[in-house]
């Protein structure tokens, strides 16, 4: 009965340990960069230079810069750094398109 309840301790020790790390890990980033191709609601969709498509999800805290009133359109050049969920943490306007713009329902 004795090794059973010390090797259970041990096991929930090293789980509560394990999880207690997960939570204060940082959160890895990568880069974006392309064109703006659409808004669907939340998410800007970007094409990459590779032809991959990503989708952004922009909050009210993703900083956005480079841009008259926050509104990335159609055709935009972006320079975007992004979290591992797809939460967009900057956007960096490089080249204004002056083409047909496209924004948010929230930002109209």
């Amino acid at each position: 009965m004795m090794p059973i309840l010390l090797t259970l301790i041990l096991l929930f020790a090293v789980v509560t340990h394990a999880n207690a790390l997960e939570g204060s890990q940082p959160t890895a980033t990568s880069s974006v960069n392309g064109d703006v191709l659409y808004w669907e609601g939340e998410e800007v969709v970007v094409k990459e230079i590779s032809g991959r498509e990503v989708r952004l999800h922009v909050t009210a805290e993703t900083k956005v810069e480079g841009v008259a009133g926050g509104r990335l359109k159609t055709g935009d050049k972006i320079a975007a750094k992004v979290d591992s969920d797809g939460q967009a943490l900057s956007i960096t306007l490089q080249i204004h398109d002056s083409g047909a713009g496209v924004t948010p329902p929230g930002l109209r």
